[in-house]
């Protein structure tokens, strides 16, 4: 499914994403043929092939597919001038619905055709870049198990969260923070760039994605009976005011070094090894600007 005619937008289809959640773009694109090109790539390496190639044809670049998906585009796009944007059809879509983006392409064309931007933060774990949250612990523990199921959604998310939960055991992680080191045992650690892992699930309620601060969250063990009222902190934004979490908030360069390497980096799994180095790039993404943008 594709369509070129010299329009200087694209939505660009990841059909991976969630073939169901993608019937309401792929029904409607095409009355919006004199305004968007757009194009179906499925396969990581054509599609930054794609973005290369395409370049300077284009000063939007809109990705229709989750997190995964946002992040594969701005690590093309991140430190140019070019926008991106998204047609929310993943999971979670915590990158989506903390930059204002909804699922309804006649509302996105209204914000189009304003043509406005906002700039954001990116970090880099190591060489990779995080447009949202990364870590390492329950949520990427979940990541991986989740990557491996054949039907994806919110309710098998849900079930394979349940399932870590009740299997998962404290690890050490210590946080090298220039001079001071950090040394705990924990359930997890998330480097928030903004608040939310997805569905409003908010890992770190004071995160502002352009304020050059990382959000690092530090879970402490709990009991495995209290896990839905962690689940339902993090729900209603009230993290904070628990006993179990530990916040470190810094715009400095800093170290984790822990034995797991199972990590995630915008809900997609990832292994890294050894020492990882956080770092942050200040307004390197410029992002379409909607009427829904918290941020603005």
């Amino acid at each position: 499914m594709q369509s070129f005619n010299n329009n200087r937008t694209i939505v660009i289809i990841n059909p991976k994403a969630g073939p169901k959640r993608l019937d309401f773009v792929t029904s409607n694109l095409k009355r919006y043929r004199s305004e968007l090109d757009y194009t179906t790539i499925s396969d990581i390496e054509e599609f930054r092939r794609f973005i290369k190639d395409n370049f300077d044809k284009y000063d939007l670049f809109i990705v229709a597919g989750g997190d995964g998906t946002v992040n594969s585009l701005a690590s093309e796009l991140s430190g140019t001038s070019k926008m991106i944007g998204v047609l929310p059809a993943g999971s979670g879509n915590g990158f989506a619905r903390e930059m204002g983006f909804k699922k309804n392409l006649r509302w996105l064309l209204k914000n189009i055709r304003k043509n406005e931007s906002f700039s954001s933060d990116v970090l880099y774990i190591n060489d990779h870049i995080c447009v949202n949250v990364a870590g390492v612990g329950i949520d990427s523990f979940v990541a991986h198990g989740f990557n491996h199921l054949p039907r994806r959604g919110l309710w098998n998310y849900i079930i394979m969260a349940l399932r870590t939960a009740a299997m998962i055991r404290p690890f050490p992680v210590q946080i090298n923070n220039g001079n001071s080191v950090s040394e705990e045992n924990v359930y997890m650690v998330s480097v928030a760039n903004t608040r939310q892992f997805g569905n409003n699930a908010l890992i770190a309620p004071g995160a502002v994605p352009n304020d050059g601060k990382f959000n690092v969250a530090l879970v402490k063990p709990f009991r495995w009976y209290l896990f839905p009222y962690f689940a339902f902190k993090m729900m209603s934004g009230s993290l904070q005011e628990s006993k179990y979490l530990h916040y470190i908030i810094t715009d400095e360069p800093f170290g984790i070094f822990t034995t797991e390497n199972r990590y995630h980096i915008d809900g997609e799994p990832v292994f890294l090894n050894g020492k990882i180095t956080v770092t942050i790039r200040k307004n390197a993404l410029h992002i379409l600007k909607t009427d829904k943008n918290r941020w603005i």
